[in-house]
C-alpha cells in the first residue's frame, strides 16, 4: 500500500477542501439534483396518492360480491347496465343476507355559477353496503340531497347547506365524502330514485352490492350467485377491486414513470456536467496530485465523495422542499393527492445515491487520463 494514501487521509481532508473551494458551484450542484429528487418525490407521492384515493370507494365497500354487467369488470373505465328487477330475485337467494343496487351516470353539477361533470352514484337511502365513508355531514342523502367528495367540494369552494344544480334540479349539499377522488374526476352520492330521474330510466341498474349470510365466503356466495342469475358478471370484492386498480394503474403510472425516469437522467446529468466541469478547472492539481504518487484508488475516491456528498445534500434539499411545498400544492389544487409512504422516501434516496455512482463514471475516466506532465504546461 502507498505511504501517500494513509498519510493523505490523516492530514489533508482533500475530499472536503475541493468541495469547499468553490462553494457556489457546489451549492449548484446540489439544487439541481435536489431539484430531481423533489421530482421523483412526488411523482411517488402522486401515483399513492391516487392509488388509495381513486380506489378507495371501491376498496372500502363491505360487500362480499359485485354483480355487474356480462363482461363488465370494473368500475372506472366500464360501462355496465342491469335490469333493476332483477335485484328482487337476488335477495330471494338463502345465502344472501344484503343486496343494494348502484346506478352509476356521468353529468355536470352547477356549484356557484360553476359547471363540472362528475361520477354520480345512485344509492338506495337505506343500504349499508353503498354510502362512502363521509368525514363531514351525513352519512347518507335523501330526497334533493347529495354528498359531494371532499376534494372537489374545496376546488369550487362548496359548503354544507350549499344548493346545487344537476341537470336543472336543485339538491343540497349534505356531506363530504373521501376515497372518492378518482383525480381526473370525483364522485358525488344521491339517492337511487333521485339518480333514476337523472338518467331517465325506471328499471335500471348499473351494479349489485351482495353480502352473504353469516358463515359464508366470498368464495362460496360467488359461486352460488352463478349458479342462480345467468347474463351477468360475478365477481368477489377482492377481485372487482383488483380489476378496478389495474385499470387505474395501467393509464397512470407509465406516464409517472417516464417523467420520473427524466427527472434522474436529468439530475445525473447535473451531477455529471459540474463534476466533470470542476475536473477541467484543476486538471493542474489532479496532476500534481499524479505526480507526488496518489494512486488512481485514491483520485477515484475523492471523485466518489464529492458526488455521494452533493447527491446526499441533495436528497436532503429534496426531502425538505417536498415536504414544504406538498402542503402548498394540495391547498392549491385541492385533487390533487399526495401520499408519500416512508419506504418510497428510502427508495428514492438510494436510487440517488446510485445514480450519483453513475453520475461520477465520466469524470472519473477524466481523472485517469489526467498525466502528471501536465502540470508544466505553459
Amino acid at each position: 500500500m502507498s505511504k501517500f494514501g494513509p498519510y493523505f487521509n490523516r492530514y489533508v481532508p482533500l475530499g472536503r477542501r475541493l468541495m469547499a473551494h468553490d462553494r457556489t458551484r457546489f451549492m449548484i450542484t446540489i439544487a439541481g439534483v435536489g431539484a430531481a429528487v423533489v421530482l421523483m418525490l412526488f411523482l411517488l407521492a402522486l401515483y399513492e396518492g391516487v392509488r388509495v384515493e381513486s380506489n378507495g370507494y371501491i376498496a372500502s365497500r363491505p360487500s362480499q360480491v359485485w354483480i355487474a354487467q356480462e363482461n363488465t369488470t370494473n368500475f372506472i373505465k366500464a360501462s355496465s347496465f342491469l335490469p333493476l328487477s332483477a335485484l328482487e330475485q337476488i335477495e330471494k337467494i338463502p345465502e344472501v343476507a344484503e343486496a343494494n343496487a348502484l346506478l352509476r351516470l356521468i353529468t355536470t353539477v352547477g356549484i356557484g355559477g360553476q359547471q363540472t361533470t362528475a361520477i354520480f352514484v345512485g344509492v338506495d337511502p337505506l343500504s349499508s353496503l353503498g354510502w362512502p365513508y363521509v368525514v363531514e355531514g351525513k352519512s347518507s342523502a335523501g330526497p334533493r340531497e347529495l354528498i359531494m367528495d371532499r376534494a372537489l367540494a374545496r376546488r369550487y369552494g362548496a359548503r354544507i347547506g350549499d344548493l346545487l344544480v344537476v341537470q336543472g334540479r336543485n339538491f343540497r349539499l349534505v356531506g363530504f365524502s373521501t376515497g372518492t377522488n378518482a383525480v381526473m374526476t370525483q364522485f358525488v352520492f344521491i339517492a337511487l330514485d333521485e339518480a333514476r330521474e337523472l338518467l331517465g330510466f325506471d328499471d335500471m341498474a348499473s351494479y349489485f352490492l351482495v353480502q352473504a349470510t353469516a358463515g359464508i365466503s366470498d368464495l362460496e356466495l360467488a359461486q352460488v350467485l352463478r349458479g342462480a342469475v345467468t347474463g351477468v358478471n360475478i365477481l368477489t370484492q377482492d377481485d372487482f377491486s383488483n380489476n378496478n386498480m389495474r385499470e387505474l394503474r395501467g393509464g397512470l403510472l407509465p406516464i409517472l414513470a417516464t417523467v420520473a425516469v427524466f427527472g434522474g437522467v436529468v439530475g445525473t446529468s447535473v451531477l455529471t456536467l459540474l463534476l466533470y466541469g470542476a475536473i477541467l478547472e484543476r486538471r493542474e492539481e489532479y496532476a500534481i496530485l499524479k505526480a507526488i504518487g496518489a494512486p488512481h484508488s485514491y483520485l477515484s475516491r475523492l471523485i466518489l465523495i464529492q458526488s455521494l456528498a452533493a447527491v446526499s445534500g441533495g436528497v436532503l434539499f429534496g426531502i425538505i422542499a417536498y415536504l414544504a411545498c406538498a402542503p402548498l400544492i394540495q391547498y392549491f389544487v385541492p385533487v390533487i393527492v399526495l401520499s408519500l409512504p416512508l419506504i418510497s422516501v428510502l427508495g428514492v434516496a438510494i436510487v440517488s445515491l446510485l445514480l450519483g455512482c453513475l453520475g461520477a463514471l465520466l469524470p472519473l475516466r477524466r481523472v485517469q487520463r489526467i498525466y502528471p506532465a501536465e502540470l508544466f504546461r505553459a
